[in-house]
């Protein structure tokens, strides 16, 4: 009974299982009829099924939706491109290179984008390889589009009807997870010890982002203003942040002593985002009094008779903290964002900064998977065999950015295909009619989906295998069935070898460039947005939507340098990590350090501008920051003797004076820090350039 009870937790979830079936029971429909009526167009429709029903994943409708119709309608115009070329060889093979360019490319939008680009590049080879069956090249590339979208629209359908859709609960769940992590970042505050607020604002921000990107995602031509509440609930949480941010630089800097009311506001914060989880857990939430009820905590949150003996920084930041508008009032003046025709050139420019870049994982990937599609189709055009496409769903498949993922897939595709070859040849020579063969067929189908569903590569290829071999021969029933698994299972090892070879011809490298790139990016960033908040205080002009619109910048350019780090962070040298690691943190505490200026300039209690020595040490400061931003990493701009400007100072005369004094001299501080930051980066990326170089010479000579 144990050894049962033990073998029982590999067993899938039921709604996987349930899932399979129904997938199965998409292709069976097909399938059967194509071998009820002759009709060899099913048999495309079939196949069309088969690869439409891997782009679907559990989600909302709208998600599905996206990945159904990308490869069942996406996948008729590739098979009509694709049966076009049949009779061009050379042409097929240079838009098969540059569709492979484009699907190993796909994979910056993530990996569901890169799983359907995949099945679409497995169609265009198939399709390709498809022998001719029109009278003429047009009409069999329009009856190859039409079969495929009879496929792929029969399988969405299927789908969709036959298995339910997740809710559409965004940006609900992820205005919850902002005042979670606001909660558990004011608790770690106000508890006594050390503190590394570095990963709590990473949570936070990174949180803040995905509800915004959810809200967008949300938005139609019609927004309806449930979606305008979300917006101001977020908009609540990033000021909250703001003030945690200043509380949290204050609490730093006074160590144990710190007199900042952290208990109070970690207690507020526990009721808000109690409150906010009872009010959006529910199916129709009571928006209104969800803004109106965080509007109020805000309040209470920012009064100042509660905090009077706090330190001043503090009682600025609550005065601006309580500057926060009421819903009604901040609708007046809330625009959505549009990011026009400049920031799209932006960010397409960013995306090809990273993409041309000689190390980039992803590019190298891309021409991976031209090259091994190209492999896949040549030989199989040339000799005209029509099952090579079967060796590019391998490579497919397998190939993945990182070689370590690819060697491990590699082994199991391999290992289940080629049993699963032996099953369908053992299988065969039962000589079994064509209806059970359709639903062994069918049967198998239905375990390879579950076992992708399970994250399962191997049993995925163990089960996929011998469905498509007994399909085949379902298609073709004078081969002989040992032949066509024989054939598989060759097929499935070529397809490894390629994928293992592109490796050698292609060696990953630590992405050095787009590491540093993000890191000057950060830095650059946050000195901007420490200069303005500077240049706000010196001159006390109202500019608090550009101070915002560079905070949330910062923020965004941090956290993608950061993420950056971490995904590299296995192929970098400890010591650049290190660096980088430190440069990161420099760049927050400029975020920190802005945050604390402007809570100050914008509480409305000063109205006086600093004096002409106030005024020149913050312009030097300024000039500092601007020139951290644009050349970093310069020793000679190091200040060799910084005065001591933490105590009391002869150029201040009232206590915001001395409060700009002071943060003037954390700032110098920070941007000594970020040029030696730059430095030691530059020098330990071309100490490691050179020790490769010398390994590589050593290699060859030898």
């Amino acid at each position: 009974m144990r050894p049962a009870l033990h073998y029982l937790r590999y067993w899938p979830d039921a709604a996987f299982l349930r899932r399979g079936a129904v997938y199965a029971l998409s292709f069976l429909t097909l399938a059967g009829t194509a071998w009820l009526t002759g009709d060899t167009g099913y048999i495309w429709s079939a196949t069309a099924s088969i690869w439409t029903c891997l782009a679907d994943r559990p989600g909302t409708a709208a998600a599905r939706v996206r990945g159904l119709a990308t490869v069942g309608i996406g996948g008729a115009a590739v098979s009509v491109i694709g049966a076009s070329l049949h009779a061009s060889p050379l042409a097929a093979l240079a838009f098969v290179l540059a569709a492979g360019l484009m699907a190993g490319l796909s994979e910056v939008r993530g990996p569901a984008t890169a799983l359907w680009f995949k099945l679409l590049y497995v169609v265009l080879i198939a399709a390709c390889l498809q022998p001719a069956s029109g009278p003429s090249a047009s009409a069999h590339a329009w009856m190859a589009g039409l079969d495929f979208l009879r496929g792929g629209l029969f399988a969405c359908a299927v789908s969709l009807v036959l298995i339910p859709s997740d809710r559409e609960t965004r940006p609900r769940t992820e205005i919850i997870a902002i005042y979670d992590a606001l909660r558990r970042f004011a608790v770690a505050l106000a508890e006594a010890g050390s503190l590394d607020m570095t990963p709590h604002k990473q949570e936070i921000r990174l949180c803040i982002e995905t509800a915004r990107r959810a809200l967008a995602s949300r938005r139609g031509l019609a927004d309806p203003v449930a979606l305008v509440h979300y917006a101001y609930a977020i908009a609540v949480g990033d000021a909250i942040f703001a003030l945690l941010i200043v509380a949290g630089e204050l609490r730093e800097r006074l160590g144990v002593d710190h007199a900042l009311p952290l208990a109070c506001a970690a207690s507020r914060l526990t009721d808000m985002h109690a409150q906010v989880l009872q009010a959006l857990s529910c199916h129709g939430p009571d928006l209104p009094a969800l803004t109106a009820m965080l509007f109020r905590d805000l309040r209470e949150m920012a009064a100042r008779r509660t905090y009077a003996s706090t330190p001043p920084a503090y009682q600025s930041a609550l005065a601006a903290l309580a500057q926060f508008p009421a819903f009604d009032r901040w609708r007046e003046g809330f625009s959505w964002p549009i990011s026009g025709f400049a920031g799209l050139i932006d960010r397409l420019g960013l995306m090809l900064a990273d993409l041309a870049a000689r190390d980039t994982r992803v590019t190298r990937h891309a021409v991976r998977l031209a090259l091994a599609g190209g492999l896949s189709l040549l030989p199989a055009q040339i000799w005209h065999v029509d099952h090579g496409y079967w060796v590019a769903v391998t490579v497919i498949m397998v190939l993945s950015p990182r070689l370590q993922t690819t060697r491990q897939i590699s082994f199991l595709r391999f290992a289940g295909s080629l049993a699963g070859a032996l099953f369908a040849c053992a299988i065969s020579l039962l000589h079994p009619t064509p209806a059970p063969v359709l639903g062994l067929s069918a049967l198998f189908l239905a375990g390879a989906y579950t076992a992708r569903l399970a994250g399962n590569p191997g049993g995925f290829a163990f089960c996929l295998t011998p469905a498509v071999i007994l399909f085949s021969w379902l298609g073709e029933p004078t081969s002989s069935s040992s032949q066509v698994a024989a054939m598989r299972g060759l097929d499935t090892a070529i397809g490894c070898l390629i994928a293992l070879a592109s490796y050698y011809i292609l060696a990953p490298r630590a992405e050095l460039s787009r590491v540093f790139r993000h890191s000057i990016d950060a830095l650059a960033v946050n000195a901007v947005y420490l200069r303005a908040a500077s240049r706000a205080s010196r001159t006390l002009t109202p500019s608090h939507l550009r101070l915002e619109a560079l905070r949330v910048a910062a923020g965004r350019a941090s956290s993608r340098a950061e993420a950056t780090l971490s995904q590299s962070a296995g192929d970098l040298a400890s010591d650049l990590t290190a660096a980088h690691t430190s440069l990161h943190d420099t760049a927050r505490r400029m975020a920190s350090l802005a945050g604390l200026i402007r809570a100050s300039a914008e509480s409305g209690s000063v109205d006086q501008h600093p004096g002409p020595g106030v005024q020149a040490l913050l312009s030097a400061l300024e000039v500092r920051l601007a020139e951290v931003a644009a050349r970093p990493g310069r020793i000679d701009a190091i200040a060799t003797s910084a005065p001591d400007w933490i105590g009391p100072s002869p150029l201040a005369t009232t206590a915001f004076e001395q409060f700009l004094v002071e943060q003037a001299a954390y700032a110098n501080a920070h941007v000594d820090s970020a040029h030696q930051a730059v430095a030691r980066i530059s020098a330990l990326a071309a100490a490691h350039e050179h020790g490769g170089r010398s390994r590589r010479g050593s290699l060859r000579a030898s």
